[in-house]
């Protein structure tokens, strides 16, 4: 196949920017055009050239949440550049690794796994096992397990990449800092909150020494300590580093940083667990709104609608949180898919507040398509997968159908005993449930056997 030239690769480009425009996806569509016009007047670039500024987009695309746009974009760098410069070219290997992460931001995990190692393989042949480059093609690959629920893999790699960052960068370089705190994220997916919490809190510290107590890096190892605090119960503490991140990001980002949302729904939900809803309900009201004026039809919109939802339930507001969540579900689909872990979160909760209202038949199907394509999506034994599983055991307990749920409680225990271990809380609350309902079971067995007595 022939070399692409400047002239075929605008020509594609301005083929997908048409293809934007008949779908009204105007502003991606003006900024594919704006490139292309850039490439081709007054004088071509070099067709390498032009990639580079097509790269560019990508990474602005990323930066701004368009996935869609980010896939497809990169997806004909990727494809230009194999046939321009060859399949392990650097180049070529940079566009692959943009675009795992433009996988990994649809939710496409499982594609973002395969290019994702492709990547990790080529660079270390290419590169090296430590070049700064496969290294974070190694990082990108461990956040798609974490996030596919795939944790063990996950945590082999972030420890992998901690030791040899440690080693090479020291203790304390912003990268290895950074891997410290994403072994730490996996270490609270996997319920081991003490482990977590010590990295947190060491390389809270060391941030804060040599970054500075208000740098943003700082700030988010602060804000991931208050998660994993608020995962201990520990509320006051997580209320108080939240607080304080607030209030930095709100003098030195203002009140519509997406970070700024972050913090503030984050401190919501910190609220929510201490049974302060009214506080959580006005954040969380205030957080949709600045989403959706910020960001527009963005992931962290969609799950501010969510969140504002959960905690209208909480609140026994049961009417207004059924029509906002089937609204969040609604765009959810059209915008990230029906498959996207996002949306069958947000399924999964709408199941839980039509179960609230008492709709049990309505909750037990939307619970069932959410559990299904979680199943489907993520694999059977990821942690929201499990969640999903307990969920519609409740529904078939609430329905008096004990067998059906003693199944589901079973599956769900024993997943949650080998993914998340034997202590994690989620695990207990399962073997509990699944004692609950053996009981039940026990008991209807006994009553059956004294009727028959009786008889």
């Amino acid at each position: 196949m022939a070399d692409p030239s400047t002239a075929s690769i605008a020509s594609t480009f301005q083929t997908l920017a048409q293809q934007y425009r008949t779908h009204q996806q105007i502003e991606a569509a003006a900024q594919i055009e704006t490139v292309v016009q850039q490439v081709l007047q007054p004088e071509p670039d070099e067709a390498s050239a032009a990639l580079v500024r097509f790269g560019a987009l990508v990474l602005t695309f990323l930066e701004h949440g368009q996935w869609s746009a980010a896939v497809d974009v990169g997806h004909a760098v990727v494809e230009a550049r194999r046939r321009l410069l060859g399949p392990d070219s650097p180049a070529t290997l940079t566009a692959m690794h943009n675009l795992v992460s433009a996988y990994c931001g649809q939710g496409r995990w499982s594609e973002a796994i395969e290019l994702g190692g492709r990547v990790v393989a080529a660079r270390q042949t290419v590169l090296g096992a430590e070049h700064p480059q496969t290294l974070a093609a190694m990082s990108n690959l461990a956040a798609a397990y974490r996030n596919k629920g795939h944790l063990r893999p996950a945590e082999a790699l972030e420890t992998q990449l901690l030791e040899t960052k440690t080693r090479t960068l020291g203790p304390e370089h912003p990268s290895t800092m950074t891997s410290m705190s994403n072994l730490a994220t996996t270490y609270t997916y996997l319920g081991r909150y003490e482990e977590a919490a010590r990295l947190e809190q060491s390389v809270l510290e060391r941030s804060g020494r040599v970054l500075g107590p208000r740098h943003g890096s700082t700030l988010t190892y602060q804000s991931n300590l208050s998660v994993t605090r608020r995962e201990q119960g520990r509320l006051a503490e997580a209320e108080q580093l939240e607080g304080e991140v607030l209030e930095a990001r709100l003098a030195s980002l203002g009140g519509q940083h997406p970070l700024s949302l972050t913090s503030m729904a984050n401190l919501a939900a910190i609220y929510r667990d201490q049974g302060r809803c009214e506080e959580a309900a006005q954040l969380e009201t205030q957080v949709v709104e600045q989403s959706q004026d910020r960001l527009g039809d963005h992931p962290q919109t969609f799950m501010a609608m969510v969140n504002l939802a959960t905690t209208w339930r909480a609140q026994g507001r049961g009417d207004e949180a059924a029509r906002l969540g089937a609204r969040a579900v609604a765009v959810m689909k059209t915008q990230l898919g029906e498959s996207h872990p996002l949306s069958l979160t947000a399924m999964a909760e709408l199941g839980l507040t039509f179960q609230s209202q008492g709709r049990a038949r309505e909750a037990e199907a939307l619970t069932t398509q959410a559990l299904r394509g979680m199943q489907k999506t993520l694999g059977d034994h990821h942690p929201h997968c499990l969640t999903a599983m307990t969920n519609l055991g409740l529904i078939y307990q609430s329905q008096g159908r004990w067998k059906e749920a003693e199944a589901l409680a079973e599956r769900a225990a024993r997943g949650r005993e080998k993914v998340l271990g034997k202590s994690h809380p989620l695990t207990l609350a399962s073997m509990q449930d699944l004692v609950r309902v053996c009981q039940v079971l026990a008991a209807e067995r006994t009553m059956d056997t004294r009727v028959e007595l009786s008889g």
